[in-house]
């Protein structure tokens, strides 16, 4: 699939903005374990891997913990992760970015994170969204996905910073 294809899964006004249905999570989680579980997905000749631990949170019970970390998001009052409709809606489009990374739509940069790991960055600034791989040898640990938005534009604004700076 081109990147110029890329479609939500729903409709917003179908999609609530506290979680989704039954049917659409179903979809969601099929989505992701097509992508990464069933046929693994090789990127750069190395293996994605994600965390297979399973979620004990009620929503996402028995899921692996690296879905549910690509459809959820921190609470900056909380401190725990919640459900992300902007994120989940878009599962599917991490794939076709890995898949299309070369491609003058993906804006591509490597950065250590703060705990000194090499993390490969994948951005569609046309789309606003944001896929991150670890360097985990010998495979690629996928981090997370999400929509660059106002909530997160501190930190997007500091990793836009590091990729022009390195170019």
């Amino acid at each position: 699939m081109s990147l110029d294809e890329l479609e939500i899964l729903f409709d917003e006004d179908d999609l609530d903005i506290d979680a989704p249905t039954r049917e659409q999570l179903y979809s969601m989680y099929g989505h992701f374990l097509n992508d990464f579980h069933k046929t693994p997905l090789i990127h750069k000749g190395r293996k994605v891997i994600f965390n297979k631990n399973l979620s004990r949170s009620p929503l996402f019970k028995g899921k692996f913990e690296g879905f549910v970390h690509a459809v959820t998001r921190k609470s900056q009052y909380t401190n725990k992760r919640q459900y992300d409709r902007d994120r989940a809606n878009r599962i599917h489009w991490i794939k076709p970015i890995l898949d299309n990374w070369e491609s003058s739509w993906v804006s591509y940069f490597e950065r250590l994170n703060d705990e000194g790991q090499l993390q490969y960055f994948y951005w569609v600034q046309s789309l606003n969204f944001l896929v991150i791989l670890r360097e985990l040898t010998p495979d690629l640990l996928l981090v997370t996905s999400y929509c660059t938005d106002a909530h997160n534009i501190g930190q997007f604004r500091r990793y836009l910073n590091e990729y022009r700076a390195r170019k």
